[in-house]
């Protein structure tokens, strides 16, 4: 069994997946791990062009489904397979820094109790890319988008301290094999956003925190495969996906509460838009056409 593998999810990552392979490939070489690519049936050829370039080195194997399984169900699909004991789950549109794979991996071995690991995440640019979060129950949710209340959101923090948090953004996930498994893997109901949130809930009920540790720097792109499949709406896909958890973990009146939050917070955003066009041309979010999509995913059933 090999102590580490990381494992990559690729659906049509032709203009990413290159350099994350490449800022992997010394480091996985060099630590005697291997890197796993879990094509969800791509159609740009970013899974041939990947073996063709890689397809000779001894760490380097790609495994091709027949169908999009979404993120959840993909990386249970590969991870039941993988015979290592650690795993390292990172988005195709990732970018490592050196020594940032051997950092995640230290940090593993001297933080057992920690549930996911997860590094520093920065934009393209170098500006810090927000990853620590609250669980999304109504009443932290509120708080986040309060002014002076929103300090003590997790969102706020300087993401300079090693800290147990909530939950970590997914763009890269560092856990044992064993636990996720033992904890059930993904929810395959989440096909795309907060299948990383609802994971982590379950190791947090379970005794697993989620740690974050910034000496590890990885540079985000977000959302590369997502706006390929959703476009510039993608913010729509998070509406239902916290419904989705809400269903599973809140309490009493949750969804509610959520829904009413929300639906104000889209309705002054409808408003705003109107009143600054700047706002819209700069932010899908304030577009009367976004406005009435969220506020029906709001409003539907599920």
């Amino acid at each position: 069994m090999k102590q580490f593998s990381v494992l990559t999810l690729n659906w049509n990552g032709k203009e990413v997946l290159p350099d994350m392979i490449e800022s992997l490939s010394e480091q996985i070489a060099a630590l005697g791990g291997n890197l796993i690519i879990f094509d969800n049936n791509s159609t740009d050829d970013s899974d041939t062009d990947a073996i063709n370039r890689w397809g000779n080195k001894d760490w380097f194997t790609l495994i091709k489904s027949t169908e999009n399984l979404g993120f959840a169900g993909g990386a249970n699909h590969a991870i039941k397979d993988i015979d290592a004991e650690i795993i390292v789950l990172a988005n195709s549109d990732t970018v490592f820094l050196p020594g940032s794979l051997e950092c995640l991996l230290k940090t593993v071995q001297n933080h057992p109790k920690a549930g996911i690991i997860g590094p520093k995440l920065l934009w393209p640019d170098g500006s810090l890319q927000p990853s620590l979060r609250d669980f999304p129950f109504p009443g932290k949710l509120i708080a986040e988008h309060i002014p002076l209340l929103n300090r003590k959101s997790a969102i706020k923090s300087l993401h300079k301290n090693a800290q147990f948090v909530d939950w970590l953004v997914g763009a890269v996930m560092v856990f044992r094999r064993e636990l996720f498994l033992d904890v059930g893997g993904f929810d395959e109901d989440f096909f795309f956003y907060h299948e990383e949130t609802e994971l982590q809930y379950r190791l947090f009920k379970s005794g697993f925190s989620s740690f974050f540790e910034p000496g590890a720097v990885v540079i985000h792109v977000e959302g590369a495969s997502a706006r390929k499949m959703f476009g510039r709406e993608t913010y729509l896909k998070y509406i239902k996906a916290k419904l989705l958890f809400l269903d599973k973990h809140g309490y009493f009146c949750s969804k509610l509460v959520f829904r009413l939050f929300m639906g104000g917070l889209q309705l002054s955003r409808l408003f705003l838009g109107f009143v600054c066009p700047a706002l819209s041309n700069r932010d899908i979010r304030f577009t009367a056409k976004y406005c009435r999509k969220a506020l029906k995913e709001i409003f539907s059933r599920n």
